[in-house]
């Protein structure tokens, strides 16, 4: 019988019941419990499974799941009966969530920060029928979250028999980066030394010492909080760099073959290799050690392409996932936090190259200056990065996957073009594609980008060069996702400044391969040579086998002498 295709839900029990396909993780159980370390962080992007993880590790350690153990995990690593470990069904789960909690008010983030708690501890209560009701009101008869944590655990602490405490926290960073991002002044306040959130932690780690709460897992995306909060809760391990627990949550590739045969059709399943390679470029290369050669797939989004490409049996024209644009409007205000002209040189460093080196922060000291490599750590951590190699305590940073770099040149057209250039006009932008698919023709694209560079001062045209060229093109190429772009893509060890491939969900025949070339007027005697040198850079190009060539790929070359431009088109 088919696996249906997992929905968008984090809870265990559904899934399974359900007859989804679960991608096992469960065979981490055991690798868990054989560490020394009880109280666990575990830091990934956003949409990458965590709470999925949380909820099976939930299901397997809570009491109340015992009697459906088989029903649950008897299809899976954890439940062959030589695998299951002593811990099994042994603990009271107790359950926190971050993610729900609002910012957008400050003044009442602590009144929502203790509505999650209160809720979460009652539902506890309901749940394992520990208490009398009067025993039940004394607990909330405190007004704020760390008294009714504390008064919870002291309840605990009094039950005989005594009971162990697995303690869950999803997302524990969630409304903290929020706030890092919008009002750092507020979230330097609730991490502080006399803050709420350190007190809550503190409460935690006071009842782990007590032994209330025999363990503890928490997932998150950055260590910002963590980091802000070490002496208050020095008592834990952060997994996230460990290569042991690299794939705990996000999918390697044979893991994506293993769901694409479970829930995919007999047409889909002959055309895996093609499909695999596709999505392989779109979506994979998240890497989160030095340590490890593989490669993850961030879960979500290519279930959410998969369920399109099921039903349409076609790819989406917007390969990429809209939930990823919602981490724009964050990802800028945590650029803010450095100064403009350092954030600015990271961000075109890394458009640029498509990589980045520096150290990894693991740690972060609020009372510093927030530094370059800060930033760039914090672009890692969300998953806008990610590891390569390393040299020595110095990291190779690249960017992931071809859905991560449409976002640097939205970011790039949004912070650039729109706010500073006001340039960006969508309807000349389809004039300029018509052409160019239709026609086979660039001088309208040419026209637009030498009318962007007419509104660049002077001053700033000193310090122009290439690269900055492309940077122009790049967010303007990117609109609509009508060309699929190749950004210096190596073939046979020749590097080509643009491979535009026209996406077959639009009308029209022609694909690109464009040479830039940037000069300025104080070069102009190797304006020719230059010129002569792109021509024949073009021509070796059009030779080479990687290409997809036919008679519908036109190669242009594209020079500007500072601001006026001149095409080239190679027969």
């Amino acid at each position: 019988m088919k696996k249906r295709l997992p929905s968008k839900t984090s809870n265990f029990t559904t899934l399974i019941d359900e007859n989804s396909f679960y991608v096992d993780k469960t065979v981490f159980i055991k690798e868990l419990e054989s560490i020394s370390d009880r109280y666990l962080f575990f830091l990934r992007p956003r949409r990458f499974g965590k709470s999925l993880l949380l909820s099976m590790l939930g299901h397997y350690y809570g009491i109340q799941h015992a009697e459906r153990f088989d029903d649950l995990f008897g299809g899976y690593f954890i439940g062959k009966p030589h695998n299951q470990t002593p811990l099994r069904n042994s603990y009271h789960i107790l359950n926190f969530n971050f993610s729900g909690i609002k910012t957008d008010k400050v003044d009442d983030v602590f009144l929502h920060f203790t509505n999650e708690i209160s809720g979460a501890v009652k539902l506890f209560i309901t749940k394992y029928n520990l208490f009398t009701d009067v025993e039940t009101a004394e607990i909330f008869s405190h007004n704020d979250a760390n008294s009714i944590l504390r008064s919870l655990f002291f309840r605990l602490q009094g039950l005989q028999p005594g009971i162990k405490v697995y303690l869950f926290i999803d997302e524990y960073d969630h409304f903290t980066n929020e706030l890092l991002a919008f009002n750092r002044e507020h979230f330097s306040e609730i991490v502080s030394q006399n803050g709420w959130m350190r007190k809550f932690f503190e409460v935690i780690k006071q009842f782990m010492g007590e032994g209330v709460i025999d363990r503890f897992f928490a997932t998150g995306v950055t260590p910002v909080t963590l980091d802000s909060m070490t002496s208050g809760f020095n008592v834990s391990k952060n997994l996230t760099l460990d290569a042991r627990f690299h794939n705990m949550a996000g999918f390697t590739e044979s893991e994506v073959q293993a769901l694409i045969t479970a829930t995919g059709s007999e047409t889909v399943i002959s055309e895996i290799d093609s499909l695999v390679g596709d999505i392989r470029e779109w979506y994979n290369g998240s890497k989160f050690s030095v340590e490890t050669v593989q490669k993850l797939f961030n879960p979500q989004i290519l279930i959410n392409f998969l369920d399109y490409f099921y039903a349409f049996g076609k790819y989406p024209t917007e390969m990429y996932d809209p939930s990823v644009a919602s981490d724009y409007l964050k990802i800028k205000n945590q650029l803010s936090i450095l100064k403009p002209e350092e954030a600015n040189e990271v961000i075109s460093e890394i458009i640029e190259n498509e990589k980045i080196k520096d150290r990894i922060t693991l740690q972060y000291n609020l009372e510093s200056r927030f530094s370059r490599t800060d930033l760039i750590s914090l672009l890692f951590y969300n998953g806008l990065l990610t590891i390569n190699g390393a040299e020595g305590s110095i990291m190779e940073y690249v960017i992931p996957n071809y859905v991560v770099k449409t976002m640097y040149w939205e970011f790039l057209r949004q912070s650039f073009i729109e706010e500073n250039l006001s340039g960006f006009n969508t309807d000349d932008l389809m004039e300029i594609f018509d052409e160019m698919r239709f026609d086979g023709k660039v001088n309208k694209l040419v026209k637009y980008i030498a009318e962007l560079m007419d509104k660049i001062s002077n001053r700033d045209l000193l310090g122009f060069r290439e690269s900055n060229l492309k940077m122009l093109f790049l967010p303007v190429l990117n609109f609509a996702n009508i060309y699929k772009i190749n950004s210096e893509v190596e073939i046979n060890r020749k590097y080509i400044d643009l491979y535009l491939k026209l996406q077959p969900e639009y009308r029209g025949k022609y694909s690109f391969v464009l040479e830039l070339k940037y000069l300025k007027k104080s070069e102009i005697e190797k304006y020719n040579s230059i010129k002569s040198e792109g021509i024949e850079q073009l021509k070796d190009y059009m030779t080479l086998k990687g290409l997809d060539k036919d008679k519908n790929l036109n190669a242009f070359l594209i020079l500007f002498l500072n601001n006026k431009p001149e095409i080239v088109e190679i027969d």
